[in-house]
């Protein structure tokens, strides 16, 4: 009886544990959208699309100049990877997590994106340039 109560409990609590990596999977928000952002483009979209600037100042020339940190993740069907974590998760009653959730915290995690956008008299962008927090190209964002 008691083995059985225990065997129980046990996966019971596994059952309970697992689910980092998937919770991790379902929550990462997608691409950033920033198509419609270029020259020309008015203050008031850009903040509306990306949020309130993280730093606000005037460039060397004294334009207004804003500085957007924004999250840009995966497509949206990259959710799917969620399925096969999960199985990983029951067939191995959480032990996969030891390598899926340090998985999903580096590799698979979205990356973390600067936009500069410098504006005219007329608050109109001027330039606009987008780089990884790594200061790495666009690319990655």
């Amino acid at each position: 009886m008691f083995k059985k109560m225990g065997k129980l409990i046990l996966i019971s609590f596994a059952f309970i544990l697992n689910g980092c990596s998937v919770y991790k999977v379902l929550t990462q928000p997608g691409p950033a959208d920033l198509s419609g952002i270029s020259v020309g483009t008015k203050r008031e979209e850009i903040i509306s699309r990306l949020g309130a600037p993280k730093f606000a100042d005037a460039d060397k020339n004294g334009n207004k100049q804003d500085i957007f940190e924004f999250q840009s993740g995966f497509h949206q069907a990259s959710k799917l990877r969620a399925l096969p974590y999960l199985a990983a998760d029951v067939f191995t009653l959480s032990l996969a997590e030891v390598i899926l959730w340090p998985l999903e915290l580096t590799v698979m995690d979205s990356a973390t994106c600067n936009g500069i956008a410098t504006y005219d008299s007329m608050l109109k962008v001027q330039s606009w340039l987008v780089t990884s927090k790594e200061g790495n190209s666009a690319q990655d964002c």
